[in-house]
């Protein structure tokens, strides 16, 4: 009977939930939803052809080391655990899933953002989080350039980002100063995502439509685990790709999941937060 309800099921949610959540056979994320990614980062393993690791780590005693997926695709934490002792960790590289190349890149070891804390990973919601942390001038993640290798076009691209604001001055990315989502805790300015350069672009918060009225209430509402999704634009003129990193100590905002896909994604939108819900459970 249980074999039964599950092939009942099996083009529905329960298979999705089932395969996102492990890696080996399943079926993950890019599998299903992968024409026009064109960059992904992850805590767990989205493309069943991916090989190579997850992020790079520096320990406290400055050595880097490449952390890949266990055998249920997920951030290989005693691996982790095991570089970093009782120290912290902070995160040099985040590889980029997509096939494409476009990894995320730190250098700087005090801007990198932080993956362990006193020897425990830090999580969101029982999953790993890549954690901003509030350094002078903020920490960020950068895009190798050229940036137009990885986001080649000017125009319509969609963002999904499981994340969170825990630090109190936040933005989610930005191309040079085109922020995009400015959060910062009890302030009142309604410009969120630097207008004018932003002003087309629409949201959804959990799968549902969202619009926020000030960069207070974008933190507030998004101080707890979110999927974040952007209708949005790019500009190719523009060499720069960065999560987070702004003006006076603005931060990346915590994260699991950032992937980009060029061009118009509305008709698969709903099926790909159903997805990447069915995994970190957010809502």
């Amino acid at each position: 009977m249980s074999t039964g309800i599950g092939i009942g099921i099996a083009g529905n949610v329960f298979q999705t939930r089932a395969g996102l959540a492990s890696g080996g056979g399943a079926t993950l994320l890019l599998d299903l939803y992968g024409a026009n990614v064109k960059i992904a980062y992850s805590v767990r393993k989205l493309r069943t052809a991916y090989t190579g690791n997850c992020m790079r780590v520096r320990n406290d005693s400055t050595v880097e080391l490449d952390i890949g997926f266990d055998a249920s695709g997920n951030l290989d934490e005693p691996a982790l655990l095991t570089h970093c002792g009782s120290g912290d960790g902070f995160v040099v590289k985040w590889y980029d899933q997509s096939g494409n190349g476009g990894n995320m890149e730190q250098g700087a070891g005090s801007v990198q953002p932080q993956i362990v804390s006193s020897g425990a990973v830090l999580k969101d919601n029982g999953k790993p989080v890549v954690t901003g942390t509030p350094a002078a001038g903020g920490s960020h993640m950068d895009l190798l350039t050229p940036k137009t290798d990885y986001l080649p076009s000017t125009g319509q691209y969609y963002f999904f980002s499981v994340c969170n604001t825990g630090v109190a001055r936040a933005i989610l990315y930005r191309e040079n100063t085109r922020f995009q989502l400015i959060a910062q805790s009890g302030n009142t300015s309604t410009d969120t995502r630097n207008d004018p350069h932003y002003l087309a672009n629409t949201y959804r918060r959990n799968g549902a439509s969202y619009t926020p009225v000030n960069r207070g209430e974008l933190y507030t509402t998004s101080v707890a685990q979110t999927l974040m999704t952007i209708d949005g634009s790019l500009d190719a003129t523009i060499s720069s790709f960065i999560l987070g990193y702004g003006a006076s100590q603005f931060s990346n905002w915590d994260m699991q999941e950032f992937i980009v896909y060029e061009g118009d994604k509305s008709s698969d939108e709903s099926n790909i937060e159903t997805a990447i819900n069915g995994y970190y459970s957010i809502y």
